[in-house]
C-alpha cells in the first residue's frame, strides 16, 4: 500500500515568514519516512515548503496513494481539511499526527480525517500499515495511540502510551527524501548562510502552562553525544552548510551532556555557528563558555514577561533576575541574546505590561521577538480558561492562534505595547550618542504617543 507523507505548510501563504525567509524542512515527516524505510515500507515525502497546494494535488493525482499521511498544527489546518475532502472524494485513506491532530481528535474525525496518532509518530505509524494489509481502517482497536471511527461510526480512542525506544535506536532524519538544496538555496540568498536544523533530544519536562506537550507529554529524552556528532558529520559531507541550528526546545537542560559534546566536537575540529534554546535557569558561566567555544552566537531565552507575577502564573519556574543574569553572561562571553516575549497571558495587567517594557528596556538583549498569548488545546492554560474562550465561527473557520479571551485588552492595546517597547528599547541605545539626536526626540516623541494609545485603550476589554 502506497503511503505518502506531506506537512502542508506553503511558505508563500506565510506573510511572516516571506520577511524573515529562514525556513527549515519538516524534520518530523523526515524521522518517519527513515523509521518506514528501515522497515522495508515504500513512502514518498510531498514537502510542501516551496509548493502550493495545485501541485501538491497534481502530485497526488500522479502517484495515487492508497495513504496519505498528514502533519497537522496551528497554521495548517485549513489546507488539512482541504485534503482531508481532496481523501475521502478519491477513496485514501488519511492519517493524521502532530499537535492540531492530537489535541483536536474528535474534530478531525468528524470532519472525515481516518486515523489519528496521537504522540510520537514512528512506531503508531508502521504498525497501522502492517495492520491495514490484512484489517479496515475501523478495525485498529490493539494499537495504542490511534484513533478513529469503528464500523458503527463511532469514535474509538485506544488508550496513549508513551514511547520507551531510545532516541538512537531511530535513524537520522531521511533529508534526501526532499530537496534540501532549495532550503540551502533561500538562506543563501537572504543570509549568506547555508542552514541546516536538527534535534539533540525530544520533549520537555518542565511544566509552562501555554506551552503544548501533545506530542511528547511532559518527557524528555536525549540523544547521545556521539550519536549526534555522527549525524552532524553525515550533514558537513552531504551539505557543506556554514550554519546550524539546533531545535530542541531546550538546548543547554544537561550540562553533563553539554561537556561531553563539547569534548567530541573539538575532537573533530567542527565549529559551526549556530543558534539554539536556552532556560535562564539552566544557564550558567561554564555552559556560556561552552557554547561560544562550540560556535554558538545567538542564544534565544524564553523571557516571556518582565513580570513576575505573570512569570509565576505561567509556571514558568524562571525568575527575572535569571534572565538578566542569563542576559549578562551572554554579553560577557561575546553571545548575542535573544528574547520570546508574550503580551495578554491571561491576568495580565497594565502594570505587568509596563514592568515588561521597562525590563527588556534595561536588559537591552539583542534580539526580541513578541507575540499574544493565545490558548492552545492540551495546555494548562487552556483548561484553566477555556470558558473565557471566545468562538466567533465553528471550528472550521478558524486557527487556534486567532482566538481570543473573554476580559482580555484589545489587540490594538498589545500593537501599541509593541510599539512603545521597540522605542523605549531603542532610546536607551541612543542615549549619549550626541550624533542620533533627532532619532532620540522620534523614539521619545513615538514612545510618548503609544503611551497615550495604551492609556486610552486600557477600559476597553474584549
Amino acid at each position: 500500500m502506497k503511503i505518502i507523507l506531506t506537512h502542508t505548510y506553503i511558505l508563500e501563504e506565510d506573510e511572516h515568514e516571506k520577511q524573515i525567509m529562514k525556513p527549515y524542512p519538516p524534520l518530523g515527516l523526515l524521522y518517519l519516512s527513515a523509521y518506514l524505510k528501515q522497515r522495508r515500507i515504500e513512502v514518498e515525502v510531498y514537502d510542501t515548503t516551496f509548493s502550493a497546494y495545485p501541485a501538491l494535488i497534481a502530485y497526488l493525482e500522479e502517484k495515487k496513494p492508497a495513504i496519505l499521511g498528514i502533519h497537522c498544527n496551528m497554521m495548517t489546518k485549513y489546507t488539512v481539511l482541504k485534503l482531508i475532502d481532496y481523501c475521502r472524494e478519491k477513496g485514501i485513506i488519511s492519517i493524521l499526527g502532530g499537535p492540531d491532530a492530537s489535541t483536536q481528535v474528535e474534530e478531525f474525525l468528524r470532519y472525515g480525517a481516518d486515523v489519528i496518532i496521537s504522540g510520537e509518530g514512528e512506531e503508531p505509524l508502521a504498525a497501522v500499515l502492517e495492520a491495514l494489509k490484512n484489517r479496515t481502517k475501523n478495525e485498529l482497536f490493539d494499537i495504542p495511540n490511534l484513533s478513529f471511527k469503528n464500523a458503527q461510526g463511532n469514535i474509538v480512542q485506544n488508550p496513549r502510551q508513551a514511547s520507551r525506544r531510545q532516541l538512537d535506536e531511530y535513524p537520522f532524519p531521511d533529508r534526501e527524501a526532499i530537496d534540501l538544496s532549495k532550503y540551502l538555496a533561500t538562506w543563501e540568498k537572504y543570509h549568506g548562510q547555508r542552514s541546516v536544523s536538527l534535534i539533540t533530544a525530544r520533549g520537555c519536562a518542565f511544566t509552562c502552562k501555554w506551552c503544548s506537550h501533545s506530542v511528547y507529554g511532559h518527557t524528555h529524552r536525549r540523544r547521545k553525544p556521539e550519536k549526534v556528532v555522527e549525524e552532524i558529520r553525515e550533514i558537513l559531507a552531504q551539505y557543506r552548510p556554514t550554519h546550524l541550528w539546533y531545535a530542541d526546545d531546550v538546548f543547554t537542560v544537561n550540562k553533563r551532556w553539554l561537556v561531553k559534546f563539547h569534548e567530541l566536537m573539538n575532537a573533530e575540529n567542527i565549529h559551526l555557528p549556530f543558534e539554539c534554546i536556552a532556560r535562564a535557569d539552566r544557564f550558567d558561566e561554564e555552559i556560556a563558555a561552552i557554547l561560544k567555544s562550540l560556535g554558538c552566537y545567538r542564544v534565544w531565552i524564553g523571557a516571556e514577561s518582565g513580570s513576575q507575577r505573570v512569570l509565576d502564573a505561567m509556571s514558568r519556574g524562571v525568575t527575572r533576575e535569571q534572565v538578566a543574569g542569563a542576559t549578562r553572561l551572554c554579553r560577557k562571553h561575546g553571545l548575542q541574546s535573544g528574547y520570546f516575549l508574550m503580551f495578554g497571558y491571561p491576568g495580565e495587567e497594565l502594570e505587568d505590561i509596563y514592568e515588561t517594557i521597562d525590563f527588556v528596556r534595561e536588559a537591552q538583549p539583542d534580539i526580541y521577538l513578541t507575540t499574544v498569548a493565545y490558548p492552545l488545546r492540551g495546555t494548562a492554560m487552556y483548561e484553566e480558561i477555556k470558558d473565557q474562550i471566545i468562538y466567533q465561527n465553528g471550528w472550521e473557520s478558524h486557527l487556534q492562534r486567532e482566538l481570543n479571551i473573554h476580559n482580555r485588552f484589545s489587540s490594538r492595546l498589545y500593537d501599541f505595547a509593541a510599539k512603545k517597547m521597540a522605542s523605549e528599547y531603542r532610546k536607551k541605545q541612543l542615549r549619549g550618542v550626541n550624533r542620533q539626536l533627532l532619532k532620540r526626540i522620534y523614539h521619545t516623541a513615538r514612545s510618548a504617543y503609544c503611551d497615550f494609545q495604551i492609556r486610552r485603550l486600557a477600559n476597553i476589554r474584549t
